[in-house]
């Protein structure tokens, strides 16, 4: 039997079959972490919260737009020593990068188009690793993701 023989065999055969019995598939999709895009060094805005030491690293956010739209963006970082608010329109794969150099305890709020997304948390402690980095995703479907490395590559 040659290939289109058993092609349309089988359509035929489910075609026969469908309107006696439903059949539901289930898909199952695993998780990935969203990939970083190729030039994550060039960021649309850079800003700096407190004052840069010999001693310590900061730690560096990310805010991404991994749809296929523009989006209008929002990111609040708020500790009891500093506060940081910015509202961005990120093109797709577009991101702006914020480097915290006070070691303290930043609340964390995303909002994308007017409503809130996410909300987090970087621990006072995170100051404590090598390099630490945090990446904020704004995904397509209203999802949304985080990630947090100890030791990444802006020191």
């Amino acid at each position: 039997m040659n290939r289109r023989s058993l092609l349309a065999g089988v359509a035929a055969s489910g075609t026969a079959i469908a309107g006696c019995a439903s059949i539901e598939a289930t898909v199952f999709q695993e998780s990935t972490t969203p990939e970083v895009p190729s030039d994550p060094d060039d960021p649309i805005a850079r800003a700096t919260i407190g004052s840069p030491t010999d001693d310590d690293s900061p730690h560096r956010v990310r805010l991404w737009n991994r749809t296929d739209e523009q989006r209008s963006i929002g990111l609040d970082l708020e500790a009891e020593s500093a506060t940081f608010e910015g509202d961005y329109d990120l093109e797709p794969d577009a991101h702006v990068v914020i480097f915290l150099h006070d070691q303290a305890e930043y609340a964390v709020t995303v909002t994308v188009d007017g409503d809130e997304v996410e909300s987090t948390t970087l621990e006072a402690d995170s100051f404590d690793d090598p390099c630490p980095s945090t990446e904020l995703f704004v995904l397509a479907d209203d999802e949304f993701e985080t990630t947090t490395e100890p030791e990444s590559n802006h020191c």
